[in-house]
């Protein structure tokens, strides 16, 4: 599937909420409990301090996802965020844009990191990917792929 991105924008927000909402409710509903307006302040705060590092993830001139990466203080790559709607998980396109990422990255030489939920079924995923677990939180594993 050819997918593309486009810079992330304030007027993004609502794409943004329902696919959190789609994708990652259920976790943060069996931890914290989920509330629409926590959630939406939280994201207001996220897109305040980090919209520069979002783009959203284009299919046909339609909205499907987003993708957001920064260079930590350490010279690391973090994927801050990587979130498909439904409709189009499991056609490659994650594992497209995360692999041609990390071919930068070993060219690079940078180290790759993320987290991701324990109860995550994408952990198989970042694992087939060449990830592993370096660390943990209470409702988090923290994931590498070095060089």
């Amino acid at each position: 599937m050819e997918y593309s991105f486009r810079k992330c924008t304030l007027e993004d927000f609502d794409f943004l909420f329902n696919l959190k909402k789609e994708n990652f409710k259920w976790y943060v509903d069996k931890i914290w409990g989920w509330q629409d307006n926590e959630q939406k302040q939280k994201l207001k705060q996220d897109l305040n301090e980090h919209l520069s590092h979002k783009r959203i993830i284009m299919y046909e001139n339609k909205p499907i996802g987003v993708y957001a990466i920064h260079i930590t203080e350490d010279g690391d790559l973090f994927i801050n965020e990587i979130s498909i709607t439904k409709e189009y998980q499991n056609k490659g396109i994650g594992r497209g844009i995360l692999e041609k990422q990390l071919n930068e990255n070993h060219k690079k030489g940078i180290r790759t990191i993320l987290q991701v939920f324990k109860d995550n079924p994408a952990k198989k995923f970042y694992e087939s990917l060449g990830f592993t677990v370096y660390g943990e939180t209470e409702t988090h594993y923290q994931m590498e792929k070095v060089r």
